[in-house]
């Protein structure tokens, strides 16, 4: 059976979590830190499509989630210790893989476009070892506001952000 995803929110303690409600009445819980290929956990929640998810932080131990489906039926769910609690290196974990990420998908794109016009693939470019200070700062600014670039298109595509709302690119 086909599903499609209503709802997506982020945790508010976990950098590399997120919840997908979907149209089967299915959250699937992703915790990127654990697996990026599938879900972490799937949890049937009700027979009705989830249309909300906000996670609210009731305290530093105590974190809910709540789950609003099609038919108007509000569930509570308590998120476990597990997919609440940071570990120390997660945050930066997660940005170098989002980073990974970003570069792969540039990567591709371009050789996608160099294909098309009959340029042969050289494999991925990678900056020289005599790199100036200036250079490096150049390349690491346009790589940021890239990622800058492809997180707003990403968050529009899930609605969290309107096509117009400004990117605060580094100059």
């Amino acid at each position: 059976k086909q599903w499609y995803q209503r709802r997506v929110r982020g945790s508010l303690t976990r950098p590399g979590v997120f919840f997908i409600g979907r149209d089967d009445g299915n959250i699937d819980v992703w915790d990127l830190m654990d697996r990026s290929h599938e879900p972490s956990m799937s949890q049937n929640i009700s027979s009705s499509a989830i249309t909300s998810l906000e996670p609210y932080k009731v305290s530093s131990k105590q974190v809910l989630l709540g789950v609003g489906d099609n038919s108007g039926t509000l569930h509570i769910l308590e998120i476990p210790w597990s997919l609440r609690q940071a570990s120390a290196n997660e945050l930066t974990a997660m940005s170098s893989y989002f980073d990974r990420e970003c570069s792969r998908i540039d990567y591709y794109k371009e050789r996608d476009a160099n294909r098309k016009e009959g340029v042969v693939d050289s494999g991925p470019q990678i900056p020289g070892a005599l790199e100036t200070d200036e250079e490096e700062e150049e390349r690491l600014k346009k790589s940021y506001n890239d990622y800058l670039k492809l997180e707003k298109d990403f968050l529009v595509k899930l609605g969290m952000k309107k096509e117009d709302d400004p990117v605060n690119l580094v100059h």
